[in-house]
């Protein structure tokens, strides 16, 4: 049986980001690799450090919870281009984490590679994205242009699950009702309704038989 784990933050915004203390800001950093923390002591802003530390935290979570005892997130590799991996031999454990506005979320699995994005809904300044988008997605966007959050998140999804150059990629994702072919593989996808303010889509590889939601406060995470 296919299973994949997500586990999501949805927080308050600054009513929650304070009650994270500076102390506990660093307590997470130093469980990181001396490449990733430097990323994050890059962030300028403490939003944007508890976000990306919170996303790691949920990681680390899944991981107990697959039951895989000796995961480390100093072992996690994080490439300049590809997402991040952790990699033992004998074992797979595939993951992906996004994050927008005041959502973060984290989906797993051991049997199927995953992929997810999670998007804010919010006012288009503008409806030309002829980099990511098809001519046929162009117009949909045009008669609905809140149509594009949806397009992108599943797009995203794919190409983060297939391990792809990113927004290069993304125009050549075709997309179909419940899932997506990217250089002739199918991937296949899911719609999550978590929060009406924002769009989420899975991509795994497989179809998936199950899928273990679990809601996580800040406060919560160790």
């Amino acid at each position: 049986m296919n299973s994949v784990r997500l586990y999501y933050i949805k927080h308050a915004g600054e009513s929650d980001l304070s009650q994270i203390a500076p102390t506990l800001v660093e307590q997470w950093k130093s469980s990181l690799s001396v490449q990733k923390k430097a990323g994050i002591q890059r962030l300028l802003h403490h939003r944007d450090q508890v976000n990306s530390l919170a996303g790691l935290r949920l990681l680390k979570m899944c991981a107990m919870d697959e039951g895989i005892t000796d995961f480390d997130l100093k072992g996690v590799e994080h490439p300049p281009k590809g997402k991040p991996f952790w990699k033992k031999e004998g074992s797979y454990f595939s993951f992906n984490i996004s994050h927008s506005g005041d959502f973060i979320l984290l989906a797993s699995s051991q049997s199927v590679s995953v992929g997810v994005d999670v998007e804010k809904i919010k006012e288009l300044k503008r409806l030309n994205f002829k980099t990511v988008m098809s001519s046929e997605e162009l117009s949909q966007i045009q008669e609905t242009p809140m149509l594009f959050f949806d397009l992108w998140s599943k797009k995203e999804a794919v190409v983060k699950a297939a391990d792809t150059d990113g927004l290069a990629r993304m125009r050549d994702v075709n997309l179909s009702t419940d899932s997506a072919e990217l250089d002739d593989r199918k991937w296949y996808l899911k719609t999550l309704d978590l929060d009406e303010a924002y769009v989420i889509n899975l991509a795994t590889s497989e179809p998936v038989d199950e899928v273990i939601l679990k809601q996580i406060k800040l406060t919560e995470l160790d």
